[in-house]
């Protein structure tokens, strides 16, 4: 099932298809808007929380002052959205809610088309809609004597009280599915004795994504960056051919990486004072604890990577890119801590949180497809038994392995429905004990 789903949706746009954004869609739509938006402003009108505290921060943006701004923020996306409605007159509460609650719906669309563009014509948009309500509210599994308030502890691929990590969220589809695009342009023009060059405007348009990302958040870039590096390398050296189209890459990531290391210094105290450090040990119970995290905030998508077709499934650079950056993201949770005033921000623990959201957008549509072919298999299984064309050996074997997998689609619908309910309990959590996380 690897899709170049940039690519099927500019295919289906130009034939003409029907929108995935049906009355059912828009149905979704309106009660997650009015229900985000509620979330978002009790977390806003707290004074506690994180969408309060980078409230306040922008309530001091002057635009007429651009040191007003880099003084206290180095990625300013969120920051500038809402200083602009708040300097309209929007109450502080209300215009951290919206602008929030703005980026969170953009995502609810974007996971919607990207769930959709996989399993079209297989599915109806209808499955894609409420796969994306899942995705939207999902937590790590809840299990009461370890994580009895979810979120603390174990993290969460999505979160209800950071408004920079939602924007990131959105930002690190953009920058995932069209580095994917670029790969698979790679792929389609390799074949040819012609060096690969990439259309300039996409890698100006890659560029401006990754630059975006770390506008949004850095913390993604974190692992992101690594991964592509990885990624990028071991496909330049299986194709020393096509040094050109690796340049253009180097060269799409560049600005990205230097504003990022100016994020770093930023934040290190090189660049403004009073800020933090970073230190680096090794520590086995933190390497478990990154990596139980991640198995909890991505236990059902893990499982479903283990149900669906490997030789297809490994020719994604979509997951491909998700792997890199998951496995990144544990190892740098596990070796990286802030020192001073960021001490207790966790910053290394939201690339991970990122990439457990990744997998839940690029595994949900791989369990339909999977379903399919295993009824598929079984009917067929039917057939050639009753024509007796099968060994009693083979047709055994093969009947123990579809029992095999008919348990896997058991185990991951249970996982399913524990995610779901692990992330709706968080929120009865949140509002039952007035914490915002």
């Amino acid at each position: 099932m690897s899709i170049d789903v940039i690519q099927k949706n500019r295919d289906l746009r130009r034939c003409g298809e029907k929108t995935s954004f049906d009355g059912f869609f828009w149905v979704a739509f309106a009660l997650l808007a009015a229900a985000v938006t509620y979330i978002f402003y009790r977390e806003a009108a707290s004074g506690q929380s994180d969408i309060y505290i980078h409230a306040v921060t922008a309530s001091g943006f002057n635009f007429l002052d651009l040191h007003s701004i880099t003084e206290r923020i180095a990625y300013p996306f969120w920051h500038v959205n809402f200083a602009v409605l708040y300097q309209l007159g929007v109450p502080l509460a209300w215009a951290a809610a919206i602008v929030t609650a703005v980026y969170k719906m953009l995502g609810f669309m974007l996971v919607q088309r990207i769930i959709y563009l996989y399993l079209t014509p297989l599915a109806s948009a209808k499955i894609a809609t409420l796969a994306a309500l899942a995705a939207m509210v999902v937590t790590g599994i809840r299990i009461p004597t370890f994580n009895s308030s979810v979120y603390i502890g174990i993290g969460s691929p999505t979160v209800w009280h950071n408004p920079t990590q939602i924007v990131a969220v959105l930002s690190s589809l953009l920058c995932v599915f069209y580095t994917a695009h670029v790969v698979y342009l790679f792929w389609d023009a390799r074949s040819s004795h012609v060096p690969v060059t990439l259309p300039w405007k996409k890698v100006v348009l890659l560029a401006v994504l990754v630059v975006f990302s770390a506008t949004c958040k850095p913390t993604f870039l974190q692992a992101f960056l690594p991964a592509c590096a990885i990624f990028f390398l071991v496909l330049w050296i299986k194709n020393p051919k096509h040094t050109r189209y690796f340049l253009q890459i180097i060269l799409a990531f560049l600005p990205a990486v230097l504003y990022f290391l100016m994020q770093y210094l930023y934040y290190t105290g090189v660049v403004v004072p009073f800020t933090s450090g970073v230190a680096v040990s090794f520590d086995l119970t933190r390497l478990w604890e990154a990596v139980r995290n991640m198995l909890m905030m991505a236990a059902f998508p893990l499982f479903v990577l283990l149900l669906a077709d490997k030789k297809e499934t490994f020719r994604d650079p979509v997951i491909i890119l998700c792997l890199l950056i998951a496995g990144i993201s544990v190892l740098e949770a596990a070796l990286f801590t802030e020192t001073g005033v960021r001490e207790n921000h966790g910053n290394f623990n939201w690339a991970s949180m990122n990439a457990a959201f990744l997998l839940w957008v690029v595994m949900l549509p791989r369990l339909v497809p999977a379903i399919y072919q295993f009824h598929y298999t079984r009917l067929r299984l039917q057939e050639d038994a009753k024509k007796g064309v099968l060994s009693t050996a083979t047709l055994l074997r093969v009947q123990s392995s579809q029992r095999l997998r008919s348990a896997g689609f058991f185990v991951a619908f249970v996982l399913l429905l524990w995610h779901v309910y692990s992330g709706l309990y968080y929120l009865y959590y949140l509002f039952s004990t007035g914490s915002v996380f």
